[in-house]
Formats: C-alpha cells, sequence, structure tokens
C-alpha cells in the first residue's frame, strides 16, 4: 500500500510560512502567494504549516465559472455566524453588498475588511485562497488593499496559484506587480523536485528505497512534480509494476515500459475499476468541475453510486460547504474529464445545463456547460444576466469579460440589435474597470453602427461616450473629433439642446488648447442650437464663452459686453451652476480685457454663489483660480496660501493640483529659488502639454526656463527657450504666454540671437482673426499698460524701478481669473466626474 506522501524539498518555504504565521501571531498581517505548476505540492505545504496553528482559519477556493468574488465569499462562509451576516456572500448576486445595486464601489472592501478585522481581532486569523489563477479579477484587485487595511491586525491572507496557468493580462500578474511596487510582495514559488528529491519522496512513499532506474524512471516521467510521482507510484503499485530485490524496489522485468507515460495514464489505471462499475457517475462528476455538487449528481445518477465515488476517495466531501464534494486533486478531474469520449462529453453538458438551470444555479455555471455543449445560443443570454450579476457588485472587469464571451461567440447577422447592446454594456464596463483603449475602441465600434442603422441620437450620445474615454486616456485629437461628431449627429436627429451640450464641451476644449478661433465658431454654434432648443441655461453659457473668446482675440470691450449678456440670462432664473459658470466666463473676459480688480469681483462672486448653492466642483476651480488673479495684483504670498491649500486636500482633483503646483513653482523661481520650483514645474509643464492646457504648459516651461538660467545651465536654458517658441507658434494665443515671450525676448538679445528675437515677434503677433474689430485695431492703451515692463529683468526679477505693478505683470500670463490652465482645469474636471457640459 502507498503511504501518504512525506513533504519533501520545500524545507526553506515552509519556513518562510511558519515566519510569516510567527509574525501573523505577533500582529503583523499582510499577504503571502504560493505559486508552482500543478501538482507541485502548494496545497500541502499549506497544510503543513497551518498543522499546528491554534487560532482561526479560514478556507476559500476559486473555480471556473464561480461567483464574482469567490474565493473571498467562501472563506467568509466559513467565518462565525455573526461575521457571516455582516459579509453576506460576496460570490452570488446584488445582495452580496450591503446597500445593493446603489451602493458604493468600496463597499466590497469595507466589507470583508471590516469582516476579517473583527475576526482577527477575537484571535489570530489566516485566510487561505487557493487557486487564485481562477478567481475573477474582483477578487484579486482586491487583496492588495485588504493586505495594506489589515497590514497591523494579526490576520495573514495566504493564496496559492498556478504560475503556468496565468495569461499576459491575468490579474493575478497585476497583483504580483502592485505588491512589488509597494515592497509588500512575498511570495515562495515551489520548483520541481530534483532527481535527489524524487528518491527521498519514493522511499516515503514505499517505505523502502527505490533502485536508481526507478528513480531515474518516475523522475524523467513526473518532472520532478510531486503529485505525478504519487499517481505513478501508486499505479505501478496496483498494476504489479513494481518488484523487491531485497534492499531495493525496482521496476518489473528488464525494461521502463511498466512506468506510464503520463499522470492521465496513472489516473485511468488507478480508476480503472471505479469507472467500468461506476463509470456515469465518474463522467457526470469530471464534467461538473473540480467542485462537484452532489444533489445535482444524485438527481442523475443512483446515490449508491454517488457514495461509491466518496468511499474511494475519488471525491472528498468538503467540510466547509456540506453538499459539496472536491477530487482529491484538480489534476485527477483533467485526466478523468478528458478520457470522456467527446459526444458523450457534450451530452453530458447538456444534460447538467438543464439539470443546473432547474436548480437555479448561477447564470455563468450555466452557461459554461452551455459553451462546452457547443451551444452558443443558449449560452449568450446566461453571460450577460451573469455579467448585470457582476456589474452589481461592482465588478466591472469580470463583466467585461463575461460580455466578451458572449460577443466571441455571437454572430454579427445574429440578433443584430442585441448585439448592438452587448457592446454597448461593454463599453460602459471598460470605462468603469478602467480599461480606457478598449472602452475607446468599443465606443468608436458602437457609433459606427449606430450611425450606419440611422439612429442618429444614439450615435451622438456613443460618440459623446467615446470623446469622454478619449479624453480620459489622453487622446485630445481623438476626443475633439468625436465630440465634434457628437454634436453632428445630435443636430441631424433634431436633438438641438444635446448638440449644444456637445459644442460647449468641444469650445472649452479648443478654448484650453489655445484654438480660439475655432472655440468662437463651436460656442456661436452652441449658443443657436441652444436657441432652438429653448435651453436658456445653455444659450447663456454659450454666449458668456463667446464673449470670454472674444476678449482672448482681441475684441476685449466686445468680450465683456458678451458675457455680460451671457451672465444676464442666467441671472434671470438659470441654474446656480449655470450662473456660476457666466460668472466665470466674465472674469476671463474681464481678464483678457486687462480689467484685473473687475475680474477678481467676477471670480469671487462665482465662488460665493457655487458655494452657497453646492456646487462644489465649480468651487473648487474658483477657489484654486483666484491665485492667479491675487498674484497679478501683487499679492503673491496669499497666492502662495492659496496653492498651499489646494495642494493640502486630498479631494482636489488632479487638473487643480497642477494648476496650484505652477502657479506656486512660477511664483517660486520669479523669487530666485530654483531647487524648490524645478519638481511642481516639471509636472505642471509635462501635465499641460499631455492635456492640452496650453497655459499650464507654456507658464510652466517659462519657469524652467529661468529655473536653467539661475543653473547656468546654458544647454537647457537655450532647448528649452527653443521649446516655448515652438509651441507658442503653433497655437493661437498671444495674451497668456506675453510675460514668457518677454523674458526669452531679453535672454535672447543678451545673446544676440537675432533669429529668436523674431520667432520671439511672431509669437507675440495679434491674433489674425478679426472677428467683431476693424482690420486697424490695436491694444487699447488699458491692455497696452498691462504688458510686462521692459524694466523685468531676463532673471525674472523685478527692476526697483518698476516697484510692484511690475512684479505683477511679469506674470501676466496668468492674467485671467480662471487663466488657461484654470480653463484647462474646468474641462478635465467634467470629463473626470463625468458630468460636464457632455454629460455621460
Amino acid at each position: 500500500m502507498v503511504k501518504r506522501s512525506p513533504l519533501v524539498g520545500r524545507a526553506a518555504e515552509r519556513a518562510g510560512l511558519l515566519d510569516a504565521l510567527a509574525r501573523c501571531r505577533a500582529g503583523e498581517g499582510g499577504l503571502v502567494l504560493v505559486s508552482g505548476d500543478a501538482g507541485s505540492g502548494k496545497s500541502r505545504l499549506v497544510a503543513e504549516a497551518l498543522a499546528d496553528w491554534n487560532g482561526a482559519v479560514l478556507y476559500g477556493a476559486a473555480a471556473p465559472g464561480a461567483g464574482a468574488y469567490a474565493p473571498l465569499g467562501d472563506a467568509l462562509r466559513g467565518a462565525p455566524g455573526d461575521a457571516r451576516g455582516a459579509a453576506g456572500d460576496l460570490s452570488g448576486a446584488a445582495a452580496d453588498v450591503p446597500g445593493g445595486p446603489a451602493a458604493d464601489p468600496s463597499a466590497p472592501l469595507d466589507t470583508v475588511a471590516r469582516t476579517l478585522r473583527d475576526l482577527a481581532r477575537r484571535r489570530p486569523a489566516v485566510v487561505v485562497l487557493e487557486d487564485l489563477h481562477w478567481a475573477g479579477a474582483a477578487a484579486v484587485e482586491l487583496l492588495p488593499a485588504l493586505a495594506a487595511a489589515l497590514a497591523d491586525e494579526p490576520l495573514l491572507l495566504l493564496g496559492t496559484y498556478r504560475g503556468e496557468e496565468l495569461s499576459r493580462g491575468h490579474p493575478v500578474r497585476h497583483l504580483r506587480t502592485a505588491l512589488r511596487r509597494t515592497g509588500r510582495l512575498v511570495e515562495f514559488a515551489l520548483p520541481p523536485l530534483t532527481a535527489e528529491e524524487t528518491g527521498e519522496l519514493l522511499t516515503g512513499l514505499l517505505g523502502k528505497p527505490p533502485s536508481p532506474t526507478l528513480v531515474s524512471a518516475v523522475h524523467r516521467r513526473a518532472e520532478g512534480l510531486p503529485f505525478y510521482v504519487e499517481e505513478l507510484t501508486a499505479a505501478l503499485r496496483e498494476t504489479g509494476g513494481l518488484r523487491d530485490t531485497g534492499e531495493r524496489l525496482d521496476l518489473a522485468g528488464d525494461s521502463e515500459l511498466p512506468v506510464p507515460e503520463s499522470v492521465l495514464d496513472a489516473v485511468l489505471v488507478r480508476t480503472a475499476g471505479l469507472r467500468e462499475r461506476h463509470g456515469e457517475a465518474v463522467e457526470l462528476a469530471a464534467v461538473l468541475g473540480v467542485r462537484v455538487d452532489l444533489p445535482t449528481l444524485a438527481e442523475l445518477v443512483a446515490p449508491p453510486d454517488v457514495d461509491r465515488l466518496l468511499d474511494s476517495g475519488l471525491l472528498t466531501e468538503s467540510h466547509r460547504d456540506p453538499g459539496t464534494a472536491e477530487f482529491r486533486h484538480a489534476l485527477v478531474r483533467d485526466a478523468l474529464y478528458r478520457s470522456v469520449p467527446w459526444g458523450r462529453r457534450r451530452r453530458h453538458h447538456q444534460v447538467l445545463a438543464e439539470c443546473l438551470a432547474a436548480r437555479g444555479a448561477p447564470p455563468e455555471a450555466v452557461a459554461e456547460h452551455w459553451i462546452a455543449a457547443h451551444e452558443p445560443g443558449r449560452a449568450r443570454p446566461l453571460l450577460l444576466a451573469a455579467a448585470e450579476r457582476h456589474c452589481a457588485v461592482h465588478a466591472y472587469r469580470d463583466a467585461a469579460a463575461l460580455v466578451r464571451r458572449a460577443l466571441g461567440v455571437w454572430p454579427e447577422d445574429a440578433d443584430p440589435a442585441g448585439r448592438l447592446a452587448a457592446l454597448e454594456h461593454l463599453a460602459d464596463c471598460a470605462e468603469l474597470c478602467g480599461e480606457r483603449e478598449s472602452a475607446v475602441a468599443v465606443w468608436a465600434d458602437v457609433a459606427r453602427l449606430r450611425q450606419s442603422t440611422g439612429d442618429l441620437a444614439a450615435a451622438g450620445t456613443a460618440y459623446r461616450r467615446l470623446a469622454n474615454s478619449a479624453g480620459l486616456l489622453g487622446d485630445w485629437p481623438r476626443s475633439a473629433d468625436a465630440r465634434e461628431s457628437a454634436a453632428d449627429a445630435y443636430a441631424a436627429a433634431g436633438v438641438r439642446g444635446e448638440a449644444a451640450v456637445e459644442r460647449l464641451a468641444l469650445a472649452d476644449q479648443l478654448k484650453s488648447a489655445a484654438w480660439h478661433s475655432k472655440a468662437l465658431d463651436q460656442a456661436v454654434a452652441a449658443a443657436e442650437d441652444a436657441e432652438a432648443a429653448a435651453r436658456t441655461d445653455l444659450r447663456a453659457r454659450a454666449l458668456a464663452l463667446q464673449g470670454s473668446l472674444l476678449s482672448a482675440l482681441g475684441d476685449g470691450p466686445r468680450g465683456v459686453e458678451v458675457a455680460r449678456s451671457g451672465l444676464a440670462l442666467a441671472l434671470a432664473g438659470e441654474p446656480p451652476e449655470a450662473t456660476g459658470e457666466a460668472y466665470y466666463e466674465l472674469g476671463e473676459a474681464l481678464a483678457y480685457a486687462a480689467d484685473y480688480g473687475a475680474a477678481a469681483d467676477a471670480i469671487d462672486s462665482a465662488l460665493e454663489l457655487c458655494r452657497a448653492h453646492g456646487v462644489t466642483e465649480l468651487a473648487q476651480v474658483c477657489f484654486t483660480c483666484v491665485s492667479p488673479v491675487v498674484r497679478l495684483m501683487g499679492d503673491w504670498d496669499r497666492s502662495l496660501a492659496i496653492c498651499g491649500e489646494v495642494l493640502g486636500d486630498d479631494a482636489t482633483p488632479q487638473v487643480l493640483r497642477m494648476v496650484a503646483e505652477e502657479e506656486s513653482g512660477l511664483i517660486t523661481v520669479l523669487r530666485g529659488d530654483r531647487r524648490r520650483a524645478r519638481a511642481p514645474l516639471r509636472r505642471s509643464a509635462a501635465f499641460g502639454r499631455s492635456h492640452e492646457i496650453f497655459g499650464m504648459e507654456v507658464g510652466a516651461t517659462w519657469g524652467l526656463a529661468m529655473v536653467a538660467d539661475l543653473d547656468d545651465d546654458e544647454a537647457t536654458a537655450r532647448r528649452t527657450v527653443s521649446a516655448m517658441l515652438e509651441r507658442c507658434l503653433l497655437k493661437e494665443e498671444w495674451h497668456y504666454s506675453l510675460p514668457g515671450l518677454r523674458w526669452a525676448a531679453t535672454y535672447l538679445a543678451e545673446r544676440r540671437d537675432g533669429e529668436g528675437l523674431a520667432q520671439c515677434h511672431r509669437c507675440s503677433r495679434p491674433p489674425r482673426r478679426a472677428t467683431a474689430r476693424p482690420r486697424s485695431w490695436r491694444p487699447s492703451p488699458t491692455r497696452a499698460a498691462s504688458w510686462p515692463s521692459p524694466t523685468v529683468t531676463r532673471r525674472g526679477r523685478p527692476a526697483t524701478s518698476a516697484g510692484r505693478w511690475t512684479s505683477c505683470t511679469t506674470s501676466a500670463r496668468r492674467s485671467s481669473g480662471r487663466s488657461a490652465s484654470c480653463a484647462g482645469a474646468s474641462r478635465w474636471r467634467a470629463a473626470a466626474t463625468g458630468r460636464a457640459r457632455s454629460p455621460r
């Protein structure tokens, strides 16, 4: 008789696990991974390490077709009764998470962390999560945050997985990367046994030393995997393939042929008698999967057959989940499944699918059997239903995978409307789980298909979602193109209000990128669409935006006039957000017209209005962008104080943090402190460039040029000035860039760089578009007075003769209440929240 196998070749790994358990007992939790090929002894190693553990142990195992949060849900079902009640069943439907489908996405993490924390504070605990290679993304992605949340608790998460089962994008790979990045990756990878270790294992199994021939044959066939060694040894013993030579055991006969060719052969040899007497029960159990639902099996075969599978040891009933049994090893199930002829296997899957559906099994479990039965038409609705269930518990990545599987078995000519709806669901899931490239690609397909069917309103919505996804991905040109397509589609469908929404959003994008003429065209068209739709709120916004753009294009008086008309329209009874934005745009128009005091008043009015009516996001923008206004008025200390408050608030959106970093970095270098200015200016310059927020980009680039000059780094300074000039030549903006251009002109003149000076002159010319002004237009005396004083030194420090006014005009790039970078803040605030002028 073959004995229970000893643990061989795992001394170092066992010692590592025992050390982790000792730390857990002392109050230091964490996550430990055990990896290895199938049959390498992962479960056995964990069992041996936990043999003397006197704390709580929870077990969970993932399986194909399991619920969203398996194996965490399985583990929590093994917790004490009150803990189970708190956690719910995380592996099933919407009721899995307290609060149901509308619960916050962080609910699963909070629920599991709270439950396990309560458990660990009663006694040290270990949560064993087996077969993570079969787990869904929702469960795996929860583990790093869960380990961090419980790091100071006496609770250890212990996960096992097969390394060879991981695809390139498998969630476990991302898990390991996330843990490695934070220095929390603790993993024990089990290598194959050496020939000597295989001999030691054989000795323990057989009770007598094996011959070198037997060791060599088994080691070669088993490839150093302990489970294979066990199965091959048992098969040899049961078939008389061994002979006792007195001191050793050797192969019977003169050749190695008695050794089974593979573990499949070994399993078939060992189960030959059982399969002959209870063949249908064995086959149905193998087709059911690694975890066998015993009541389902008992419906299809005689109960004594089920008992025989359990008595033989082929199946082991789970003490954690009554009514469920498991094969003694997943490889045993795999071998038996592969031995079932294809025709019978298909029929078994059909029978099991119908039986499981009648018993109310989860749709993903039923769908797996219909797919294996080659009936995709019956699997598709179940996969989509499973995706809905996963979405209800915020498992969006797993939901996306389920929809992809449904689409993968969905012929293009079958139910095209349903297929298109599934594509939209996939795009939704991809957005929600952060798969932005996928979301962009799928929304592009949806928009094309909607347009081809003539459903222009739906096409407009798809283009809108494409624009939002491309914007979040940082693909500004594609976002702008999609936004314009959305507006055109809505307008063609007669949905003029939505067309106005999209044109306003596009105008914001173009304005942020310093394409003011194109932005003005969109704002004018938005006003027309809004008027046609009787949307006074949108018309007020469009007029206010037109005003700031007219002012940016050089017609300050008319720009202020138009912006005021938009504000008046908003004040006549429109929502607070529309009124706040109208105040905001008026502030910009005034700033472009060089009336900085009035601009500050308008921004303050917008801020007060937003705070009074709970328009939080716009209020954040207003508060942040007060900073450049007060700096232009000479109060640099107050500007820095505002920036400090913005940066000190963890809830501040990234774009506003970048505005504050650019503003504070610019003031810091203007005061001569290049060391503290360098990092924030680099970050904000890169952000402005990648997000097409030109005001932020040009201001931060100017600051970096001053940093290099103060460092006496001539090469970097020249390179940075050249890059700034090249970008300015591409843009339709000459007001915010003037301080940097003024400094660059001084810098280049000192070096007698005539070509560079000419380039500065070309960059600083007024825009060519003469909208609403005569060709002979020239800057007004007020505007000219606001330009940087010639007495500013190239080092960025004001000359003493210029006084306080010069110190603020050196920063005239930030001359609007919001400034160009803050204009971008409005757009990206909206994109990040999905609320903007272009709703999802």
